[in-house]
């Protein structure tokens, strides 16, 4: 009888001190970032004046319970001047510290470890500075690292365009290169343009000018890639008046767009005719690639927007004629904008010249009157 009850008791003590033991791991365990939390783009990181190029990312991350910057803890073993150990206790050596990292300072998220930035000064000994406007951190170690960070922040702060300042750290494809490369350093020239300093992945270093908003040499990595997905599957309405003259499309002819990459200084596009045949073009990149496409295309069919119009008209319109008596918005669609504008109005008259190279179109009362060829 004694010996039973001394069994229970046995039991009953190993099930509390493994319940225990159990619920001391779980307070001890990294903290689980929900996967539906607000994260941002990507954070571009510079150590001593040096971009890391990883694929173990930087986010602010914002959650019911946590919201603070957080750094990938592998990423910090791709730093000069810090080790990591990643054993029970994960410690991290740097010139100046031996720390440990407790399992409960790190945070999970999408299978990586993270700690917050705040921790990771901590256990570094690190300093740093987030600039806002173009989503990077920047790491120093030592004094050398400070002036070299505290260098491009400066020439970020003085860029013309606060666009420009966005592209720093990104990954971009450059066209002339056909590569892709991360932006390192981005400078106001003296006459306010913008120089982009872009390593490719080969490790050419190269230099891109900006006289624009918008960089006419290269795109983001998600430009690139989301080109296809935004045009893919839809359909459009040629505009041969933008198209190149080697585009086997004839104007307003409908196509459906399978597939489109960008190559180069060219857009390669696959499309569907209405009979079913495939076709493929190109056609070039002039700065923004979407921009280059809705130039080159109607999202909508011309049609419908003027219904009234006769068959004989939109027929000139396809070939790419004109004849007398169409209106502007006619002939616009036939040879698209002219070179030139020239008119008179009266009480009773307006006159337009419109000019194509040589070609001189003569409107009166918004009417094609005549042209002649000089």
């Amino acid at each position: 009888m004694y010996k039973k009850n001394n069994s229970a008791f046995i039991i009953v003590f190993l099930m509390i001190l493994l319940f225990f033991s159990n619920l001391s791991s779980i307070e001890a365990a990294s903290k689980v970032i929900p996967a539906n939390s607000y994260v941002s783009e990507e954070i571009a990181v510079f150590f001593n004046g040096q971009i890391i190029i990883s694929p173990k990312k930087t986010y602010n991350i914002d959650s019911a319970k946590y919201s603070d910057t957080f750094i990938p803890i592998k990423l910090i073993d791709e730093m000069s001047n810090a080790t990591v150990n990643f054993s029970k206790t994960i410690t991290i050596k740097t010139d100046n510290k031996l720390s440990e990292i407790d399992q409960s300072d790190t945070f999970l998220f999408d299978n990586t470890t993270y700690i917050t930035l705040s921790k990771f000064y901590e256990v570094t000994g690190f300093a740093g500075k987030y600039a806002y406007e173009p989503n990077s951190l920047f790491l120093w170690s030592n004094s050398v690292g400070e002036t070299n960070s505290n260098k491009l922040i400066s020439q970020i702060n003085n860029v013309s365009y606060d666009f420009h300042k966005s592209f720093m750290g990104k990954k971009v494809y450059v066209y002339n290169e056909d590569k892709f490369g991360w932006v390192i350093s981005i400078e106001k020239t003296l006459t306010g343009l913008t120089y982009f300093e872009i390593q490719l992945n080969n490790g050419k270093v190269i230099k891109e000018l900006a006289i624009s908003e918008r960089p006419d040499s290269f795109c983001t990595e998600l430009d690139f890639i989301a080109l296809n997905g935004t045009f893919s599957g839809k359909y459009f309405w040629a505009n041969k008046t933008k198209l190149p003259s080697s585009s086997p499309l004839i104007n307003i002819e409908k196509v459906y767009f399978t597939s489109l990459k960008i190559k180069g200084n060219d857009i390669l596009i696959t499309a569907k005719r209405p009979n079913g045949a495939n076709v493929s073009f190109k056609i070039s990149v002039n700065s923004d690639p979407y921009k280059s496409i809705r130039n080159s295309f109607y999202s909508e069919n011309p049609k419908t927007t003027y219904p009234g119009w006769s068959s004989d008209i939109w027929n000139k319109i396809s070939q790419q004629k004109i004849s007398v008596g169409m209106n502007f918005d006619q002939v616009l669609l036939s040879w698209g904008s002219p070179n030139d504008i020239n008119s008179y109005t009266s009480k009773n008259l307006k006159i337009e010249q419109w000019i194509y190279g040589d070609t001189y179109l003569h409107f009166y009362n918004g009417k094609l009157e005549s042209w002649s060829k000089y």
